[in-house]
């Protein structure tokens, strides 16, 4: 399973060692755990443990603010940390090899054992803080989750903001700070887990000599108050500048180690996960709304299982309550054998790709070990796999009861719920017209024959040329998984205005129905293979894709090609989804990343492919009819495809695997169109928003040309922990919290984005400090030492990205529509031949601050809240 040669030791000092040798890729992790989170906070320090995981990274007694980062890039890695309700986890990832684990070892324990917790450092980072806080504050469903939180416990620390208030962090001292470290981060709290490609004896020699001089003496830490018992329905209503309203619904449960919590994870499962769930089937594929979840969330002590809606103002009532019925549901006739059958094939491949890469497994076997035990990874999910259908009935009565559910709508301005009325909360459920039992799978006859034609092997990659489709596959050993896609480049380079969005509305309707299968009998056949069928429409290919055991492969290919080539598109679901998207399309708004960033590739290319919103305007794909639909999926079955399949089989398994498909129809092969001019501008949106987000633009080079291992470089110099753009905006001027640079290089253009968020009365100094580093860098002030680093980072990154079969077929994918096939093993050795003089060239042709597209989302003010 899991757990198998995992070394445990536990030191005098009483911290936990974990290793575990793992070599399906070159890499290692050290993750630190800390039981220790927001629960361990009193209320007066509410967010310390959020600021103290900031400053981990701003200095120990032999290393400066950001030399940590610095060197872990500079062996080709990177740090992060995070921190929730139960613990904070700091994790390093780099390539393997000699002494990387022990310059690994020495960076984490440095940060661990010594960190300086500077008053002065502490200043600059909560003004960093404050601005994650305000982030949080623009993101509706953490909003909207959080004040569930709020409503289901009264006493307990759950309840509490817990990034903390910008009042609260402000009051935060150096002082504060070390009282907080010196009774939590002590030795028997902590547990560093050690995995990947490495020596398991030499690693525990190292760790045990490193860590076990660490002294620190424990100390008595307040537990969490109890939660009173009894069941209080409760809802807020919260109004704030959003496109489309969102509900959250949920229940206080039990914590994670309960017997009673695996049955409300499958019941979870069975009501959320995947298109053949009930929600989906139910709530989402009828059109009542445009995205619904569920899950049960057991932070150690406590738990809460939650549904998740974003619907039209019209809907969104009728669809929070269809999802109390569905509850009400699962109470009384709860899942059959076929609907449990394929809720253990999705845990079953969800808990191996939780495992495959190195920083997942190493992650999870310490958050098991805080349970009780490393082998619990083992025991928990042999847990869930036998629960049964009358489990899921006897906790759905216990725990999702009318009398204990609570809500939170969060509406657009000037919008209204009945459910906020006096007396409307909970709603009476009654009865729902639902049908009982999963719908039928299909028949699988075999007909796998051995493809002819030559095989080629392109470095790793073994091509196979046939008719109307290349098949391109490769083994990757470990998890026991197959990544595949089906694919059809270059459907999105010809969409114009009146038709963006197009070939979403196709990958997303192939999903309602095929021959023979409708929607849920799709879904279901997917879902029991142990993956749900993905579609996507990028610039590069439109197609679908699924990771299932490799035991199931032929029959995914089977799938997705039915999904391709006998889509029915049938007019009624057409337009259902084309609702669906148009919401999604209109909700893109409220994301303050993602939308800017979208936007601003419309002010460099209007009018062009690269310019337009990917789902399309939502009034132009209203206005999308289904002649125009099926012309597409016929302008589609014309093309050549490709197929990707990476895996734990050899090559000839994968291409007889891949046998179903190998009567593809197309033959013609798309034309790129001409390269498209870079346009220079500015936008400005306006909005009641906590920050302001700013994007910019700069024209660079096409995928395939020699310049784009500078650009990569150069991009990695900028971002990341060490690089120049957080250095100078966020570590030294603490103007913002997320701040980054990142090329997005096409077939036919190129572009380098910078993008940071930042309070919106700082918004003219955000832009100037950003535009006076990309002048520095185009001017050459740069050093040998930071593009060493930067290459090393972006040639180890290549390891680190191909940990996983899904990654390394996206990988494939791209360099083929790029014709860089060929290039895929040398990716590294050219990343690391990158020059200073390559970098400083690549910043002065790019870089030209006069030259630029920007888009700015301008914030003013922020959320506000009546009951």
């Amino acid at each position: 399973m899991f757990t198998g040669n995992v070394t445990r030791t536990v030191l005098p000092n009483g911290l936990t060692l974990l290793i575990q040798r793992e070599a399906s890729a070159p890499v290692l992790a050290v993750v630190t755990h800390v039981r220790a989170g927001y629960f361990d906070e009193p209320d007066e320090w509410v967010g310390i443990a959020h600021v103290l995981e900031h400053m981990f990274f701003k200095g120990t007694a032999r290393r400066g603010p950001g030399d940590l980062a610095r060197e872990t890039q500079l062996l080709g890695g990177y740090l992060n940390a995070s921190t929730i309700y139960d613990k904070t986890v700091y994790y390093t990832v780099l390539p393997s090899g000699p002494g990387a684990l022990a310059r690994a070892v020495d960076i984490q324990s440095d940060a661990l054992m010594s960190s300086a917790l500077d008053q002065g450092e502490l200043s600059k980072e909560l003004e960093v803080v404050i601005q994650e806080a305000k982030r949080k504050l623009d993101n509706p469903p953490a909003v909207a989750g959080e004040t569930l939180y709020q409503l289901l416990f009264q006493v307990h620390p759950m309840r509490r903001w817990r990034i903390g208030t910008e009042e609260g962090l402000r009051r935060l001292s150096a002082a504060d700070l070390r009282a907080y470290y010196g009774s939590r981060y002590t030795p028997e709290r902590v547990i560093v887990g050690l995995v990947g490609d490495l020596d398991p004896e030499g690693a525990l020699e190292l760790a045990t000599r490193v860590y076990g001089a660490w002294t620190l003496p424990s100390q008595a830490i307040p537990g969490s108050p109890p939660e009173p018992d009894g069941r209080r329905p409760a809802i807020e209503v919260l109004h704030g500048d959003i496109q489309r309203p969102l509900a959250v619904v949920g229940w206080r449960t039990v914590a994670e180690l309960h017997p009673d919590t695996p049955a409300l994870d499958i019941a979870a499962t069975v009501l959320g996960s995947g298109r053949a769930s009930w929600l989906s089937r139910f709530v989402r594929t009828p059109g009542l709304a445009a995205a619904a979840s569920a899950s049960h969330y057991t932070p150690t002590e406590v738990g809460v299982f939650d549904l998740a809606l974003q619907s039209d103002e019209a809907l969104l009532d009728q669809a929070v309550e269809r999802t109390l019925q569905l509850t009400e549901h699962l109470a009384t006739v709860g899942p059959d054998e076929p609907e449990l059958f394929r809720v253990r094939s999705l845990i079953a491949v969800r808990w191996s790709r939780a495992f495959e890469t190195m920083d997942g497994r190493a992650s999870a076997l310490c958050e098991f070990e805080a349970l009780g035990g490393y082998r619990l990874a083992d025991e928990i999910f042999q847990r869930a796999m036998q629960v049964s259908a009358d489990d899921v009935r006897r906790v759905a009565r216990t725990y999702l009861r009318p009398d204990g559910v609570s809500a939170v709508m969060y509406l657009p301005k000037g919008k209204s719920t009945r459910f906020g009325q006096p007396g409307g909360w909970p709603p009476d459920q009654g009865t729902a017209d639902l049908p009982v039992g999963s719908p039928a799978g299909p028949a699988w006859a075999d007909g796998k024959v051995r493809s002819g034609g030559d095989r080629k092997r392109r470095g790793e990659v073994v091509h196979l040329a046939l008719d109307g489709i290349d098949f391109l596959v490769q083994p990757k050993r470990g998890a026991g998984l197959v990544s595949l896609g089906l694919l059809i480049p270059g459907m999105r380079e010809e969409e114009d205005a009146s038709t963006a969005g197009v070939s979403w509305l196709l990958a997303r309707s192939a999903l309602r129905g095929v021959r023979g299968m409708n929607a849920e009998e799709l879904a279901l056949a997917a879902e029991s293979l142990g993956g749900s069928i993905g579609a996507t429409a990028g610039l590069e290919a439109l197609g679908w894709s699924i990771t299932v055991p490799t035991a199931n492969l032929s029959k995914a290919a089977r799938l997705l090609r039915a999904v391709a080539l006998e889509a029915t598109l049938d007019p009624q679901e057409v337009a259902i989804e084309r609702g669906l998207q148009a919401a999604d399309a209109a909700r893109v708004r409220d994301d303050m990343f993602r939308y800017p960033l979208q936007r601003v590739l419309g002010v460099a290319y209007p009018g062009d492919p690269y310019g337009l919103p990917p789902l399309g305007e939502p009034d132009n794909i209203r206005a999308l009819d289904d002649a125009r639909l099926r012309s597409w999926r016929d302008r589609l079955h014309g093309r050549r495809a490709v197929a990707v399949a990476v895996g734990d089989l050899e090559p000839e398994q994968l291409l007889e695997e891949l046998s179903y498909l190998n009567d593809w129809p197309g033959r013609e092969s798309g034309t790129p169109s001409l390269r498209v001019a870079f346009r220079a501008g500015r936008e400005v949106d306006t909005r009641d928003k906590a920050q302001s987000a700013l994007a910019m633009a700069f024209s660079a080079a096409p995928a395939a040309t020699g310049r784009r291992f500078a650009i990569e470089v150069l991009a990695d110099f900028l971002s990341g922990l060490a690089g120049r753009l957080f250095q100078v905006l966020r570590e030294e001027r603490a103007l913002a919290y997320t701040v980054m640079a990142s090329p997005w290089l096409q077939q036919r253009a190129g572009v380098v984005f910078a993008y940071i968020a930042t309070s919106p009365d700082r918004e003219s100094e955000a832009r100037d400090a950003m535009l006076q580093v990309l002048d520095d860098v185009a001017r050459g002030k740069v050093s040998e030492e930071e593009v060493e680093r930067a290459r090393t980072y972006a040639a180890g990154a290549v390891a680190l990205r191909r940990q996983t079969a899904a990654a390394i077929t996206g990988e494939i994918l791209s360099a083929w529509v790029d014709g860089l096939l060929d290039e895929l093993s040398d990716l590294p050795q050219r990343l690391r031949a990158v020059t200073v003089d390559d970098v400083v060239r690549e910043a002065r042709q790019i870089f030209d601050t006069d030259l630029r597209a920007e888009f700015v989302v301008r914030g003013a003010k922020r959320t506000t809240t009546d009951g």
